[in-house]
């Protein structure tokens, strides 16, 4: 009861010789409160019992008879355990309120904010472990944090009656050093209403005392911009009961038990939010086309936006397009980004201080990576260390929150803490910021290229690259690690190529650019290898390097040829063959000759290709290279294919399966294998084809090459569409889908959509079958693949002609005619005028109708086309009674014939639409 307890505490302060005021003194419990207490006219709260034990001097088991005395329920269980339940607070001082205002532009974070709150309400029973509940927020400096944890502090307030705690901890305040833990606890405690001269001096009894004072409490402790774990850790309570949230640059990684919680950058429509309010009510237009931008010239930071909007609502003249004008030149940018307290670059300023001296020169390096991210191998190369020195250094910038990982072994820096490491580069000197970006120009330059070998798998023309001096590179022991490495690289590799042409080092620039030309001819956009290999063709120009121009020259010519200029391509082609033969550079020439002979292919003249390939090939058999040679012989075949002589292809393709397996190459097996399978298809033996593919599809699977598996079975699917299992023909084509999407091979994915909109079309699904016809179409225009969509355009004109009529589809046939001509491509071309053709013929327009069959006929005709016979044919009969007034709405096969020999695509095409 009330009087025993009041009793208790009488006795133990005389005994003490202490008066009331001394005890109050002494405990933090104020004199007035101690009196009501022992006069009993009122229940003691067990925190402030604990106070008053404290003050008293009580040893353990005296404390726990005075607890005992207070009575009821829980005193047992709170003498024996040291926990108790809250009363009613007998003075303001017993229970601090510290929290800074909550401002009101606290914006978003919905999800960080329920996060924090749901750790709150399970803070008065203590962890699952029974301890302390611990919620660590950390990000860069500015991301919020502060604000965050301010605002979920002021909302379970009311859960933590016996005080909020806060105390900023300085880890990060520009011009201040961070709070000792000893300084930070004398802080607490004396908020604790602990008389200064009864803080204990030593830090581990000041962390007990504090310890002791909130134990059996329910108290919110805020601990912001936390330096270290070290600093917080004694500033933690005891027992259950209390709350901690602490916020931190760093991420605290050594609080094993707290609720970790990263902040990052605001999603654009809060930022957009954020920055309307505040600039204050009206003071932006709804809809300023230029907000988003100004929010992403932010980089989406909260206190970047909060600057921002203060100018805004500050200065009335000033609209968001100038704030956009000025943010937009990066070399300004922070200077704008401050007010008369407030600055960004001092917020970096402090969290690059708390940097050890290596850490600080790698970030300041990391600076002139070209591109948005980079990797440990980067990082070391700029600074001159090992792999793992550099990983444990980006590991700690990481840390720090002034990196992100958003991929394994990948960093990047948020924008703005980019764009201030460049403009703090000047603090390692000239010469050393020269040294470290040379030593990354040479591992990009040095690691590309041994990528490419993987990728290319064929001798370049011109003398061998000189082995690079103390590079750290990668182990690239296959094509899939040299791949994987350059994809992750690709926009550094570009970035390098920029950085090494503004530097005037054409040579790199140059060999850079070469090294990247498979990858560009695999990914594109072939827009952006096409700019690039110009541009190498001109620095080697400018060089005097000859073997550097035709190869560039040739690079060129094959981005050409992908994107279906063929005409350009072979002009290319023939000048990169005079400069080698006037070099006297024989690989050139033979692979000029080669390169040359796959245009004449295209373009319909078989003869032609067929010498120009022979012509390589002796040149490849002088020089042993037999790779080459096999390549060769396979264009040789197809082109004895085109010309109608199938069994001279297949004799040669076999030749090639041959060459490939003595030299124990899977990979060039697995491609006899297709291009064997492609010929019998082509000449109609669907059966022997899907064997052949079948087997290639198993190596490729066995040595993990995806990209060789997606394109049988694309494969696969034609067959299987030719044979009219279209059920089996749209799976295949969507399991190639599928890893084409994965592998990032943009033409592939074009092609696989396009097959599966070829089987929606014959199997009557109209809708489906437009959805995927446009989805290829949108992916050959981003790429800037002109066959691609000639093709396309000749399908989607059959699918119109099914589904609107003939009229409508008209205008698809010609556009897809006239594209076939500007890439010079005879069988696109044929294709698209039997379309017309047919067309005209339906609307009426016999003459026209005859004309345009005429043409197909002859062009057919010309290269050897299956399709001649039976154009042909359908010629003799519109002369003799006239053309037929329907349209030939059948889809095209990529890339070619054999479909339109297929009964069931012929079945499927003459059935009503659903």
């Amino acid at each position: 009861m009330p009087g025993r307890f009041g009793e208790e505490l009488r006795r133990y302060r005389l005994r003490a010789g202490l008066t009331q005021e001394e005890l109050a003194e002494r405990s933090g419990v104020s004199a007035h409160a101690i009196s009501v207490l022992e006069a009993g006219r009122r229940s003691p709260r067990l925190s402030s019992v604990s106070r008053l034990a404290a003050g008293l001097g009580l040893e353990p088991v005296e404390r726990g008879q005075l607890i005992a005395a207070v009575g009821g329920p829980d005193a047992p269980a709170a003498a024996a355990a040291g926990t108790g339940r809250p009363a009613e607070r007998p003075d303001h001082r017993a229970a601090p309120c510290q929290l800074p205002y909550d401002t009101r532009l606290f914006t978003g974070r919905t999800r960080e904010l329920e996060q924090l709150l749901r750790v709150a309400e399970g803070a008065p029973a203590g962890s699952n472990a029974g301890m302390v509940v611990v919620s660590a927020i950390d990000g860069m400096g500015g991301v919020g944090k502060s604000a965050l944890a301010i605002r979920a502090a002021h909302r379970v307030r009311p859960r933590f009656p016996d005080g909020q705690l806060f105390v900023d901890l300085h880890g990060h305040t520009p011009g201040t050093a961070p709070l000792t833990a000893e300084d930070a606890l004398g802080l607490l405690l004396r908020s604790l209403g602990v008389p200064p001269r009864q803080v204990p001096r030593d830090l581990g009894e000041r962390a007990a005392f504090y310890r002791d004072r909130l134990a059996g409490t329910r108290t919110l402790v805020l601990l912001d911009n936390a330096a270290s774990t070290a600093q917080v850790r004694p500033l933690l309570p005891g027992t259950p009961g209390c709350l901690v949230l602490i916020t931190s640059r760093t991420h605290l990684a050594g609080l094993d038990d707290a609720h970790q919680l990263a902040l990052d950058v605001l999603p654009g429509t809060e930022a957009v939010a954020l920055l309307h309010e505040a600039a204050g009510p009206g003071r932006i237009p709804a809809g300023d086309p230029a907000t988003a931008e100004l929010v992403d010239l932010c980089a989406r930071l909260p206190l970047a936006i909060r600057i921002t909007g203060a100018r805004l609502r500050h200065h009335r003249p000033l609209r968001v397009a100038d704030l956009v004008e000025q943010l937009r030149d990066e070399h300004g940018r922070l200077g704008h980004l401050q007010d008369e307290d407030r600055s960004l670059t001092a917020v970096f300023d402090a969290s690059y201080a708390a940097l050890s001296d290596a850490e600080q020169r790698l970030f300041l390096h990391l600076g002139q990576i070209p591109g948005p991210d980079f990797d440990p191998f980067a990082a070391a190369n700029l600074t001159g260390t090992d792999h793992r020195t550099a990983e444990r250094l980006l590991e700690a910038l990481l840390d720090h929150n002034l990196l992100v990982q958003q991929t394994p072994g990948r960093y990047r820096f948020h924008d703005l803490v980019g764009l201030y490491a460049r403009t703090r580069c000047d603090r390692v000197g000239r010469t050393e910021s020269e040294a470290a970006l040379e030593r990354l120009l040479d591992y990009y330059q040095h690691t590309a290229r041994s990528a490419d070998h993987h990728l290319a798998r064929r001798t370049r023309p011109g003398p061998p690259a000189l082995p690079a001096a103390s590079v750290t590179a990668p182990r690239l022991a296959d094509r899939d690690a040299a791949l994987a490495w350059m994809r992750a690289d690709r926009d550094n590799l570009t970035a390098a190529v920029t950085r090494a042409t503004a530097r005037a080092q054409h040579a790199r620039a140059v060999a850079l650019t070469a090294s990247l030309a498979t990858l560009l001819l695999l990914d594109g956009p072939w827009t952006q290898a096409a700019r690039l290999h110009r541009s190498a063709a001109a620095a080697a120009r400018t060089l005097g390097d000859r073997n550097g121009e035709a190869a560039a020259l040739c690079d060129l010519g094959r981005t050409h040829h992908a994107t279906g200029d063929y005409h350009a391509s072979a002009e290319l082609y023939e000048r990169a063959l005079a400069i080698y033969r006037e070099i006297g550079d024989r690989r050139g020439e033979a692979a000029g000759l080669h390169e040359l002979g796959r245009i004449r292919v295209l373009t319909g003249d078989y003869d032609a290709a067929a010498g120009l390939h022979e012509l390589a090939l002796a040149i490849f058999q002088d020089l042993g290279d037999r790779l080459a040679e096999a390549r060769t012989l396979c264009d040789l075949g197809r082109a004895r294919h085109s010309t109608g002589d199938s069994p001279a292809a297949i004799a040669l393709m076999e030749r090639v399966l041959a060459l490939y397996r003595s030299f124990g190459d899977l990979r060039g097996e697995a491609g006899a294998l297709h291009d064997l399978g492609y010929v019998l298809h082509e000449t109609g033996d669907y059966t022997a084809a899907a064997k052949l593919h079948q087997r290639a599809l198993t190596i490729y699977r066995d040595i993990g090459s995806r990209q060789g598996e997606a394109i049988i079975l694309w494969n696969l699917g034609r067959a299987r569409h030719a044979t009219g299992d279209f059920p089996a023909a749209a799976e295949l084509h969507r399991q190639a889908l599928s890893i084409y999407r994965d592998i990032g091979s943009r033409q592939g994915e074009a092609d696989a959509l396009q097959g599966l909109g070829r089987v929606k079309h014959a199997t009557g699904d109209l809708p489906a079958a437009v959805d995927f016809y446009q989805q290829a179409l949108d992916i050959y225009r981003s790429i800037g693949s002109r066959p691609g969509q000639a093709e396309l355009l000749t399908n989607q004109g059959a699918l119109v002609a099914d589904t609107t009529g003939p009229r409508e589809a008209l205008p698809l046939y010609q556009r897809a005619t006239q594209l076939a001509r500007q890439i010079h491509s005879p069988l696109d071309e044929a294709r698209a005028l039997e379309g017309t053709a047919h067309c005209s013929a339906h609307i009426g327009d016999r003459d026209t109708a005859l004309a345009d069959l005429r043409q197909a006929a002859a062009i057919y005709q010309r290269i050897g086309a299956p399709d001649a016979q039976a154009a042909a044919d359908l010629l003799t009969a519109w002369e003799t009674t006239g053309p037929a007034p329907r349209p030939a709405a059948r889809p095209h096969g990529n890339p070619r014939p054999a479909d339109h020999h297929a009964p069931a695509i012929e079945a499927a095409r003459t059935q009503p639409p659903s």
